[in-house]
């Protein structure tokens, strides 16, 4: 008797009649035999525009029609179609106006529905809708089928949503992870977008500060989308990547403007720098535009180095930067990004203090002798962004470096005391004023270094699962703030 192979299918997708378009990952030994479509549907795929010759996975793009029912996707069929195919044909429109340039993509699906994206730039100030814009700005809208693909990704399941990156292996949280998220559940709701086409996508915080897409608010939707199965979360998620790209870049750094009174009246940094959500969102939605403006936005921010000195040298300015750069690596070949971020850390590695097991940067100099650590940029932000890094760039001095201070930090979150250390002080051989916080985002954070078996072992602990419950809460007048910080985190979706 001959044996055949039957082999497993790439994806499982429910339809609701409805066509569908989305962005995912696949193997590259699977893309590289054409994909095909079992059940009532038809398929229609591409490469999407990222990731080079030796991508693996692959992000492609699908396109599917078919009546209610469930249909899967298999290695071994049709080659590529970036034009007019089985399912649909795209078209691509643009003129000029006298205020505005206009850019519009529509899907043309052959059952009749049509996908429609309308990007309008305006290079003057003008009104547009009853709305001031800005020169440079611009105001993007979309049909409600172009809408469709987020709830098909919420019903794909979290094998998914691991191989695409979005949410951590899960492991380490348990019950308190659980319950965390069973609280986000209750509170996403209460998140307020400003009013208005130029507000859309952006959150407003206390005395009247525009957040901006503050420590990645579109990053953290995304993380909410699939961790909690919401598909109005990814659509926010995306109305908030637009609004990065429509409304809060600076034409001449091609930096974001940070947070501020208005949309566009703080300096762009490179330490208020984030294109982690715009990537996501522009994979999982198969969004060309979207990629392609976080490549210009890596670009941007590689042609950014830190500038500050002294008690302006900022831990941020390095961090930052070299975490989001190293996020558009691990898809994209691109060797300016590269060398930006091994200058980075190259510049972090040399901060390093053996006799305080840390990295030291000029603003924690509160005077001679004298160390402020802020605990929770160390556990948050500088040790992912020197993991990240090493994954492509392996370095054993550094990978001890970064274990030696990830054991102190462990062992300082492990010490006696209500709540989780976010700041402290410290001398040779002494550590002092310890700043404990409880149920804010930034303790939160501090907790995003660790590996899961050492979270596993500190949420074991009441005093620190305390600390990271039932926050925050809903009417917390800087919610957009707290709620963006804590889903981003990677730990709270283990």
């Amino acid at each position: 008797m001959t044996m055949v192979a039957v082999l497993p299918a790439l994806l499982t997708i429910p339809l609701d009649g409805r066509p569908l378009r989305l962005g995912v990952p696949l193997p590259a030994t699977a893309v590289a035999q054409g994909l095909r479509l079992e059940g009532k549907g038809r398929l229609q795929w591409r490469r999407l525009p990222i990731g080079g010759e030796g991508a693996d996975p692959v992000w492609v793009e699908l396109a599917l029609t078919g009546p209610p029912g469930v249909v899967k996707v298999f290695a071994g069929g049709a080659g590529p179609c970036p034009g007019d195919g089985p399912v649909l044909r795209r078209e691509v429109l643009d003129e000029s106006l006298p205020d505005a340039r206009v850019h519009t993509r529509r899907w043309h699906f052959h059952d009749g529905s049509v996908h429609e994206c309308v990007r309008r730039v305006f290079p003057a100030a003008t009104v547009w809708c009853g709305e001031p814009f800005a020169a440079g700005e611009a105001s993007t809208a979309w049909n409600d089928g172009y809408a469709h693909g987020a709830d098909a990704w919420c019903r794909l399941g979290r094998d998914l949503a691991e191989a695409s990156g979005v949410l951590p292996h899960a492991g380490g949280g348990g019950a308190t992870t659980k319950a965390l998220r069973a609280h986000l559940r209750t509170v996403w709701p209460q998140l307020l977008e400003l009013p208005g086409l130029r507000g859309a996508g952006d959150h407003g915080r206390s005395g009247g500060v525009v957040t901006n897409g503050e420590f990645d608010t579109s990053l953290a939707l995304l993380n909410g989308a699939l961790g909690l199965g919401e598909p109005e979360l990814l659509l926010r998620a995306r109305r908030a990547a637009v609004h990065l790209v429509d409304r809060d870049l600076d034409g001449r750094t091609g930096l974001p403007f940070p947070h501020g009174p208005e949309h566009r009246t703080g300096v762009p940094e490179p330490g208020h720098v984030w294109l982690s959500g715009l990537l996501r969102v522009g994979l999982l939605t198969a969004d060309d535009e979207l990629l392609q403006a976080a490549g210009a936005l890596a670009g941007a921010l590689a042609a950014s180095p830190p500038l500050g000195e002294g008690k302006q040298e900022r831990l941020r300015d390095y961090a930052w930067p070299l975490l989001e750069l190293e996020a558009w690596l691990a898809v994209q070949p691109d060797p300016v990004a590269a060398r930006a971020a091994d200058r980075l850390a190259v510049a972090i590695a040399r901060r390093w203090d053996a006799t305080r097991a840390t990295f030291v940067f000029g603003e924690g100099e509160v005077e001679p002798g004298v160390y402020l650590e802020r605990g929770w940029l160390l556990g948050g932000l500088l040790l992912p962004a020197l993991r990240a890094h090493l994954v492509r760039r392996p370095n054993t001095q550094l990978a001890e470096r970064v274990a030696a201070c990830e054991a102190k930090l462990l062992q300082r979150i492990g010490s006696h005391g209500q709540g989780l250390p976010t700041h402290w002080q410290s001398t040779v051989g002494e550590v002092f004023a310890v700043h404990r916080e409880e149920r804010t985002a930034a303790a939160a954070f501090l907790l995003d270094a660790l590996p899961s078996d050492d979270l596993a072992r500190l949420l074991r602990r009441a005093t620190v699962r305390a600390a990271v419950k039932e926050m925050p809460s809903p009417d917390d007048p800087d919610l957009a703030t707290q709620l963006t910080l804590l889903m981003r985190c990677r730990w709270v979706w283990r």
